[in-house]
């Protein structure tokens, strides 16, 4: 009996992550809330996230002991709408005047996170200076997007069924899940291969609790974190942003 395709097993598993019912199942969210400073520099390297990371924990000792925290940075109107990053060797990001830098904590933990303002950063060698701060609250979104979660499947079959997993273990319920691009990014114990994901059709409850606590490790790197996805379009199967 001749065995099944690759790329028909592929597509049968996605068929399976992308559906039209929703049973709106009820959910506990965790609490939390995204803290955003200004940010001011000249440039990051295109693979920052672990250099950030450092430099933050360095200014905030505590952030790796809190359950969940994130961080990630947030570059302005063009996120999420089809804007492209040059992430070839070397390449740089040149910082927007409306960057921020965004860590995602429970609400007991935002005052102290407060000590970041006024700090001077160091991110491979450009200073990148933290101004004030603002609390967002978290907003529901039929749709969320997380431009990387850590993949370590390197099977994309195997990746969706374990974000439903990931997912259903927080209480909610995503019908409709897509993954995206697929690529390496530096972490401190080597490169981690990570992939773009869409959840779509969400119930706000179920929303609420995808954005609060995220799934899969590497948080401090920006890794498992959603955010509302601003796109009218699904992107295609290993698209990027």
């Amino acid at each position: 009996m001749a065995g099944i395709h690759p790329s028909a097993k592929l597509d049968r598993v996605r068929s399976r992550y992308w559906q039209d019912d929703d049973d709106g199942a009820a959910v506990t969210v965790a609490r939390a809330a995204d803290l955003a400073f200004g940010l001011s520099g000249r440039s990051l390297p295109a693979d920052y996230a672990a250099q950030l990371a450092r430099a933050v924990i360095e200014a905030l000792p505590w952030l790796p002991d809190v359950r969940g925290a994130g961080l990630r940075l947030a570059f302005g109107a063009a996120e999420g709408n089809g804007w492209q990053r040059d992430e070839t060797d070397g390449a740089l990001i040149y910082l927007p005047r409306r960057a921020r830098l965004v860590l995602r904590l429970p609400p007991e933990r935002l005052d102290a996170a407060r000590a970041l303002a006024g700090r001077t950063l160091a991110v491979a060698g450009d200073p990148l200076r933290v101004g004030e701060s603002r609390v967002a609250a978290l907003a529901a979104a039929d749709t969320l997007y997380a431009r990387d979660v850590v993949d370590d499947t390197d099977d994309e079959c195997l990746f969706l069924e374990w974000i439903a997993r990931a997912i259903g273990a927080l209480g909610a319920t995503g019908r409709k899940i897509m993954c995206g691009r697929s690529r390496r990014i530096a972490a401190p114990d080597g490169r981690v291969r990570t992939r773009s994901v869409m959840v779509a059709d969400l119930a706000p409850r179920d929303s609420i609790a995808l954005l609060a606590q995220g799934i899969g490790p590497g948080r401090l790197m920006g890794c498992g974190l959603f955010v509302p996805y601003k796109r009218a379009n699904p992107p295609a199967h290993g698209a990027g942003e």
